[in-house]
């Protein structure tokens, strides 16, 4: 038995939201109403222009998913995004929805204005510029008028009375035009098309097709039937074709020719490049598997296997085929193959899915830490062939593969569920072919569309970036390994910084209703065997690996949100003199998480170890300790008193739960990223705070913290349900012992959910949640501390979590309660059913103070919660 189980809320109390919460006041965007209302005349000659007069709003957006293809408006500016959103401002009944995040690089037309001292006026060919943003015209006659407009202002004539707004916006512009090849064939398409064509001169290059989605089936079908007669007239294939209502896909993977490759990498306007029914075409989303181990010895496997489990899993491995006879893994895996990868997947080669089953299953083996007393329900969707790598199958759709394996394990009309109870879902790779840039993947869509309707957790990893970093502060490889340890890693530091947006999350890491994890620089081996000119980048344990892929996510929100162990990586030499390069390679024996691995000798031994690294081995033991934060949940016998929890709010709650520990180090890490990534602007703090979210996230958790409190901390948890536009007030009892005194003390609020998501609408999420205590400083001495992720940052996910600190003396009022409101409200809007959540309250001092007994002692006489 747990000698102090959690705490759990007492009921709360059905409010009205607060005045100002979620999308109301402060959080939502003031109305245009006035300012429609103060340009009357210039807006009605204008709406009558352009959608001969209809009412309401247009959108500019960043993100094209959804509107009408043969309406889109492209916009490409020519300056920063303020002028641009300035010039905006001045058309009645246009409003800016974007949120920027994809930059370009600057040329002649195309830069930032140098504003430094001695330089007003030039422009600055070292920064990168926002690109663009796109408009769906209500008519065509309005998409007519408006490229009219452009082109009087393009040839210098005035635009005349009353289109002065215009000519503001046009002046922010590079360029103004229809939806086009350009936009359809991306720069990271072309490139992959350029090195498969390089890599294989003679054969079809495989690419993926994303459509614009109809909402008809008939429209859907004559779009497919244009689709193919294109891909024939240029000589290809259609492979295979998905539609996903439910998130707006529609896609097909072809075969395209070599030779027609070529047309498609000029741009030239061939059929693939300007149909219609093409919305982008992309390189083939594939996940793969990069894990070369080296082996170790096997000496004490069969003490640490135990005994097997016997109930059913909760948790899910989406994975390549595991060696499931491995003495770690035996009677432990739940293996569903209706594809039969197991027949295709040579055996030496089931490296990832070996190691994934057994971090999850034991953890890393060099921390001893107990076995799960649950089965892993594995479900492969990669395997590796004879001569190959462990990679998903390339003849299907990515995103169809991983559809048809949630809902065969969730059920459906018609197919009984093969794995009912499992709500934890571990996906430890990602598309290395589909980095995060500002619009949310098609797979991204698919995650959170299924976490909210199956209330599934998934935790997914946040990816690797292999690509080497180049470092001008040390001339030569031996100046870095000889230089102080400190200067390394702020060398490195600066290095990732200005490389971010080239190391971002790898999708489907951008989903919102995902815990998204990156790798945390540390590992529990005790003897590093050497390996030439390598070196371990940075101070201590407190930072994350320097491969592992950096957020933000979609529309800036916190990702990774956590970091768990990665593997205390080192870096390689890749080039001296005049500067270096380093790079990332294999762990060895120098670091990494021991896990099960397969005979790689082909000799059939079924006790093999090696050590693991990066973010796919940190989401394993995410998951690992997302389970464990269940079983403490569930474990009656160990005094938990929410073992009794309706089963739809167990996702919600351990999401919340996992990261509720998590926090940024008092090491001083957060300060120094400050100073390397900036702005040094003190009035500009969320910008500032955001660029250290990239590289922290919310921190590191401690799992065992949030499974059971201490004398000085006691955890509180509840769970609820709101419609949007209503709210839930907690009245939480305080310790007696902090009242009146100076100790220092902290409040931590963790609040977690699944949103419904809107594909193709701006803000995406359906509904938004946030909680907040009433006064803190009044009722507890505590204020928002301030080395965590900004507030506006922090409501922009589906996790929120801020912490309160202080030392402030002060009189309880209400009777000693603190008072804080969980409040529900419509984002995107459009739904007519409660959001379930959970939500994690932390009381604790550094002092020895009885806050556990205090608050225990309080909460005997208050009823459960709903």
């Amino acid at each position: 038995m747990a000698e102090r189980p959690l705490l759990i809320l007492p009921t709360p109390e059905p409010v009205k939201p607060p005045r100002g919460a979620g999308g109301d006041g402060a959080l939502r965007k003031p109305s245009r109403d006035s300012q429609v209302g103060r340009f009357q005349p210039v807006f009605q000659r204008l709406r009558q222009a352009l959608d001969g007069g209809t009412a309401g709003l247009m959108e500019l957006r960043d993100d094209p998913s959804n509107l009408a293809p043969d309406r889109v408006i492209v916009f490409e500016i020519a300056g920063n995004v303020g002028d641009f959103v300035k010039a905006i401002a001045k058309v009645p009944g246009l409003e800016f929805m974007a949120e920027f995040e994809t930059e370009e690089p600057p040329d002649e037309l195309f830069a930032v204005e140098d504003t430094r001292a001695g330089k007003k006026g030039a422009v600055r060919e070292d920064k990168t510029v926002p690109g663009r943003f796109y408009l769906a015209m209500p008519t065509a006659g309005a998409f007519e008028e408006l490229l009219s407009l452009w082109q009087r202002w393009e040839r210098g004539e005035r635009l005349g009375r009353g289109y002065t707004p215009f000519e503001h916006v046009f002046s922010q512009l590079r360029v103004l035009r229809a939806w086009g090849a350009e936009d359809r064939i991306l720069d990271e398409t072309v490139s992959y098309w350029q090195r498969e064509v390089e890599r294989a001169p003679d054969q079809p290059v495989r690419t993926e097709v994303e459509l614009w989605f109809y909402e008809s089936e008939g429209q859907r079908q004559e779009a497919s039937a244009r689709l193919a007669a294109h891909v024939a007239a240029a000589g290809g294939e259609v492979l295979h074709e998905a539609v996903i209502a439910e998130v707006g896909y529609h896609g097909a993977l072809i075969d395209i020719p070599a030779g027609a490759v070529a047309a498609l990498i000029e741009r030239r306007e061939v059929h693939l490049a300007i149909a219609d029914e093409v919305m982008f075409l992309r390189p083939q989303s594939v996940m793969e598997n990069e894990l070369e181990p080296e082996e170790m010895d096997e000496a004490g496997l069969d003490a640490r296997a135990g005994t097997p489990p016997n109930n059913e899993p909760i948790a899910a491995l989406l994975d390549g085929v595991p060696l499931q006879g491995h003495q770690l893994l035996t009677q432990r895996l739940t293996i569903d193959d209706p594809d039969d990868l197991d027949g295709m997947a040579i055996v030496s080669r089931r490296i990832h899915g070996t190691a994934m089953a057994s971090l999850i299953l034991h953890g890393d083996l060099n921390a001893g830490e107990p076995a799960l007393e649950r089965p892993l329900y594995v479900r492969p969707i990669m395997f590796a062939p004879a001569g190959g790598r462990e990679r998903t199958d390339g003849s299907r759709l990515l995103i169809d593969t991983i559809y048809r394996a949630v809902v065969r394990m969730k059920g459906s009309e018609g197919e009984e569920a093969a794995a009912p109870a499992v709500f934890l879902v571990n996906l430890s790779i990602g598309d290395t072919r589909r980095p995060f840039t500002r619009l949310m993947s098609p797979l991204a869509r698919l995650l959170d569309f299924l976490s909210e309707r199956y209330g599934i957790l998934f935790l997914v990893s946040g990816g690797n970036v292999p690509e080497p970093l180049e470092l001008d502060h040390f001339g030569t490889w031996t100046v870095f390994e000889n230089a102080d340890a400190a200067d390394r890693e702020r060398a490195m530091l600066e290095a990732l910084n200005a490389a971010k947006h080239a190391r971002t999350i790898l999708s489907p890491a951008e989903a919102v209703n995902v815990l998204t994890v990156g790798a945390q620089h540390h590992d529990n081996v005790a003897v590093r065997i050497p390996a030439a000119n390598a070196v371990d980048p940075f101070e201590d344990h407190e930072l994350p690996n320097a491969s592992s892929a950096l957020g933000l996510g979609y529309r800036r929100t916190v990702k990774p949100e956590i970091y768990l162990p990665g593997g205390r990586e080192y870096v390689r030499m890749g080039r001296s003199g005049g500067g270096i390069e380093v790079r990332f390679g294999q762990p060895q024996r120098l670091y990494g998480l021991s896990a099960a691995a397969p005979d790689s000798s082909g000799q059939g031994q079924l006790g093999k170890t090696a050590l693991s690294d990066g973010t796919s081995s940190a989401t394993a033991l995410a998951t690992r300790a997302a389970h464990r934060v269940f079983d403490a949940l569930m474990d009656r016998d160990g005094g938990s008193a929410l073992a009794d929890m309706p089963a739809e709010f167990y996702a919600p709650l351990v999401k919340a739960l996992l990261v509720h520990r998590a926090r940024w180090s008092s090491n001083g890490k957060s300060t120094l990223l400050k100073e390397i990534c900036g702005p040094t602007d003190g009035r500009r703090f969320v910008e500032r705070t955001e660029n250290v979210s990239r590289f922290l996230g919310f921190g590191v958790p401690n799992a065992l913290e949030a499974m059971e409190c201490a004398s000085n901390r006691a955890t509180l948890v509840g769970f609820g349900e709101l419609p949007p536009d209503h709210a839930h007030s907690y009245r939480v009892p305080l310790p007696t012992s902090l009242e009146r005194v100076t100790d220092p003390r902290a409040l931590t609020v963790t609040l977690a959910w699944f949103t419904p998501v809107k594909p193709g609408h701006q803000s995406y999420r359906c509904v938004k949640l946030e909680a907040a205590p009433d006064e803190p400083l009044v009722s507890l001495g505590v204020e928002r501390f301030g080395e965590q992720p900004a507030d506006a940052s922090v409501k922009k996910g589906t996790l929120f979590h801020e912490r309160y600190c202080g030392e402030k003396a002060v009189a309880f009022i209400d009777d000693g309660h603190l008072s804080l409101k969980v409040w529900c409200k419509e984002d995107a809007g459009g739904i007519d059913h409660p959001i379930r959540y959970g939500i994690a309250i932390t009381i604790e001092s550094e002092a020895a103070i009885p806050i556990y007994d205090e608050i225990e002692q309080r909460l005997r006489v208050a009823p459960r919660p709903r």
